[in-house]
């Protein structure tokens, strides 16, 4: 039986849990109200986290050794304070994240790594051997190329898979019990591909901005008349990271994992790297021809609210149209997004 290790955060390196024996799973919430997360958590905090510890206490995620929390944002700080009382049982391991890129930051970031190493081996295990975390680095490596070759297509004026299926198979890639299965989890990535079928559609093309996006969203979207062809989010393409310019396989590890997730598209609570998500955006909207852009902003999410305002200058900037769409993730803003979006879509098939 699999031993299943949760995490949240996209700056969690799974490739340290796979070499010690874990199977990382990726805590995505659930649908609906969280009244019993919220006795224990303040009201106003990221939805997100609260239903990802409604859950727990609801007793709906598998069975788990542990979790690993990165205190990435002040919600997170606050899950990873009482996880170990109400969560889901076993370790609860807080991972500090710099909030900045420099080689000071990866340096700690990288003892940060060795430590999350230690403190999550399983019983009676020694030293986690350098050489089974590059393998699982090279392993994971693999699996987020043939990710980010399928997603490319969808700038290649060819008719993409709908932001609909790339969610759902990059849910199922984060979900699975079982990641060694390699033959399931090709059919799981390749399956978007299965569905390309030729010219390009005339609807839209969207990029869709968040924290974390609601898959009812993204689905809205699509059902409205519009084209999701980018996600920047931690469930969608910020979650595929960036190859480095490292060699896999040569000096320490730890230190090639700490430049690979922080060289990576930031996440906006980067807030020393707001020239870097700036130009990340303009690459965005030059190679997959945006015409149009959807910010969800997660309601109680500092980091979201600014970042929302960058993107608003760069849109005016651009002459792009932008749309602010509010949400909890309880997935009860239906009424209100259709009703925006649909006006929207039409403008921008006016234009």
């Amino acid at each position: 039986m699999s031993h299943l290790m949760g995490w949240l955060c996209h700056y969690t390196p799974v490739e340290i849990l796979t070499a010690l024996g874990y199977t990382p799973y990726r805590l995505l919430g659930r649908e609906g109200n969280n009244p019993r997360a919220t006795t224990y958590l303040l009201g106003n905090l990221c939805p997100y986290v609260q239903s990802c510890l409604e859950a727990a206490i609801r007793q709906e995620l598998p069975p788990l050794d542990g979790v690993v929390i990165a205190r990435s944002c002040n919600a997170m700080i606050h899950l990873a304070n009482v996880w170990p009382h109400y969560g889901a049982g076993g370790k609860t391991i807080v991972l500090d994240v710099p909030r900045r890129l420099n080689e000071d930051a990866i340096f700690y970031f990288s003892q940060n790594l060795r430590q999350l190493a230690v403190e999550a081996a399983l019983a009676g295990q020694q030293r986690l051997d350098e050489k089974r975390l590059w393998a699982a680095i090279t392993w994971w490596e693999e699996q987020r190329t043939t990710w980010r070759r399928l997603l490319t297509r969808r700038a290649a004026g060819e008719e993409p898979p709908a932001g609909k299926e790339i969610i759902e198979g990059l849910s199922r890639w984060q979900t699975s019990p079982n990641l060694r299965e390699a033959d399931k989890l090709e059919e799981v990535i390749t399956r978007p591909a299965h569905l390309l079928r030729g010219k390009a559609p005339s609807q839209p093309r969207l990029l869709l901005v968040g924290s974390i996006l609601p898959w009812e969203l993204i689905t809205m979207v699509e059902e409205c008349g519009g084209l999701s062809v980018f996600e920047d989010s931690c469930n969608g393409r910020r979650l595929l990271l960036n190859p480095t310019t490292t060699a896999v396989g040569e000096g320490d590890p730890y230190l090639y994992l700490a430049r690979l997730y922080l060289e990576s598209p930031p996440c906006p609570r980067m807030v020393s790297d707001r020239e870097k998500r700036r130009r990340y955006w303009a690459a965005i909207v030059d190679q997959f021809p945006i015409q149009g852009i959807i910010y969800h902003v997660m309601k109680f999410c500092d980091a979201a609210l600014y970042d929302f305002l960058d993107l608003k200058v760069f849109c005016e900037k651009r002459e792009l149209p932008l749309l602010r769409l509010d949400g909890d993730f309880s997935g009860g803003n239906r009424g209100q997004w259709q009703t925006r979006l649909e006006a929207f879509l039409e403008m921008l098939e006016v234009r």
